[in-house]
């Protein structure tokens, strides 16, 4: 009997080490996700991670994808067969994801501002704009991944204009930069980077600097990275990894923001295709950031405030209750 007992003993005390030191087991062990972004700025923490290592320190692998034009990739982060997404435009993540509001979750936004603004209302120097309502009858570009063309109309609208009077021509990132040269479009509709290539050419001039900002919101909610209830139950463990990973990324842009558009240029190519491409100097280009807000820095009122304007933009067709989507800190621990 006493030798049962023992046994017994023995039995119970390795299960306890188990339970004891299988958290410990389990972070050691690499894990695997798979990431989409968009090839935006707004993507910069992702660009941080994967270059300064942090994904490798937090025992993740990840296998990192660029997201097409068309949004599809809030619908698969919402189904669990994407973790993360990044660089996502907010107008866009609202609309993909307006069907289920409640079924993400945001782990930063980018935001521009009245003091930092980084959306610009471009055409040639050439060309004569006397406000908002100088657009009817003209062609206007903006980013194809965007839903900048309904903010471009609710603008012109709010200026006691004719929107239907303007007609908006999706661009992409490389077109941004050729379109008003080639005079595809009468004026451009740009964020930066390239917004601040393009100002700092002889050809062009700003005519409105902080277009989004002064007109729709301030601060405005640009971009989004976020992941879903979905990935934060079912993979959890390589969800919350790269979560973690990303929030050091954010920590290192706000302290290290010149190392970090370092990082940016290697990433998104700004001196190399955009300079040479547009002809400007590197050193007459005035370089700035939005600024990186984590989830639980950003006011739920800020997301409601900015979906009620998609709403009157008629980017939504009926109301959507994004303000619960913000990641808590607690949940990523």
């Amino acid at each position: 009997m006493r030798v049962l007992l023992a046994i017994i003993d023995i039995i119970l005390a390795a299960i306890l080490i188990f339970i004891i030191e299988y958290p410990v087991i389990k972070a050691k062990k690499e894990v695997e996700g798979k990431i989409v972004y968009v090839k935006d700025i707004s993507a910069l923490p992702l660009f941080v991670a994967e270059d300064l290592g942090y994904f490798d320190s937090m025992k993740v692998k990840v296998n990192i994808e660029e997201a097409g034009i068309g949004g599809e990739e809030v619908e698969q982060v919402k189904n669990g067969t994407v973790q993360a997404a990044f660089g996502t435009d907010m107008s866009t993540f609202v609309y993909k994801g307006a069907i289920k509001p409640d079924a993400f979750k945001i782990i930063y936004v980018t935001e521009a501002s009245i003091d930092n603004p980084q959306t610009k209302l471009l055409t040639l120097k050439t060309t004569k704009y006397r406000g908002v309502k100088s657009l009817e009858g003209k062609k206007v570009g903006y980013y194809s991944y965007t839903k900048d063309n309904r903010w471009i109309k609710y603008v012109v609208k709010n200026a006691g204009g004719a929107p239907d009077k303007v007609k908006t021509l999706p661009q992409s990132s490389m077109e941004v930069l050729t379109s008003l040269f080639e005079k595809n479009v009468d004026f451009l509709l740009a964020r930066t980077p390239q917004a601040q290539v393009l100002e700092a050419s002889r050809k062009i001039k700003v005519v409105e600097n902080g277009f989004l900002e002064n007109y729709v919101s301030a601060p405005f909610i640009m971009n989004v990275g976020y992941t879903s209830v979905a990935n934060m139950q079912f993979f959890s463990e390589p969800t919350k990894r790269i979560i973690k990973a990303i929030m050091k990324a954010v920590d290192f842009i706000r302290n290290n923001p010149e190392k970090a558009m370092e990082i940016a240029d290697k990433y998104l190519q700004i001196d190399s295709v955009m300079v040479t491409t547009t002809h400007v100097n590197p050193k007459d280009i005035k370089k700035t950031l939005p600024e990186f807000r984590k989830s639980y820095e950003v006011d739920p009122a800020e997301i409601q405030k900015i979906t009620d304007k998609m709403l009157d933009a008629e980017i939504l067709l009926k109301e959507a209750d994004f303000s619960g989507d913000l990641l808590r800190q607690q949940e990523v621990k």
